[in-house]
């Protein structure tokens, strides 16, 4: 059966701390929790946006499953896949009866980081607290502002 296509309107942006972004690329993170639903059609290409010190657009994978579930629950199923130790998951899901996770597939790492210098020339971006939508003509400015 052939896979679906990805979401043609729009990309994810996600902000990560660097090791969260590196834990992606090199496959050992593969479920990215979040405290709110994203409105998003699966699958949807994520880019992968390195927050300080390295402030840099680092590569991309494509979310493929999004669940909600009870906070214990999502840590017995799921935590090890988040690359968190307990008291972090505890920690960023406090005040929350659920979490949101976002299972990622096909970790792709750019050729070279895009620095956020040049992602704002290229597109004025600005980086998310959390996430962000973008459409096609932005993703590709993004991914493209070293070339």
């Amino acid at each position: 059966m052939a896979e679906p296509r990805l979401d043609p309107t729009r990309a994810l942006v996600l902000s990560l701390k660097p090791r969260f972004a590196e834990a992606i690329l090199n496959g050992t993170k593969t479920l990215e929790l979040r405290r709110v639903m994203p409105r998003i059609t699966i699958p949807t290409l994520a880019l992968l946006y390195a927050t300080g010190p390295a402030r840099s657009l680092v590569g991309t994978c494509i979310v493929h499953s999004v669940i909600r579930l009870p906070v214990d629950e999502l840590w017995q199923r799921h935590g090890t896949k988040t690359a968190l130790s307990r008291p972090e998951f505890d920690a960023y899901l406090s005040g929350r009866s659920e979490g949101v996770a976002l299972f990622l597939k096909q970790p792709n790492r750019l050729p070279a980081p895009i620095p956020l210098q040049a992602l704002r020339l290229a597109d004025n971006f600005r980086p998310p607290q959390s996430l962000a939508y973008v459409d096609p003509g932005r993703r590709e400015r993004l991914v493209t502002a070293l070339q």
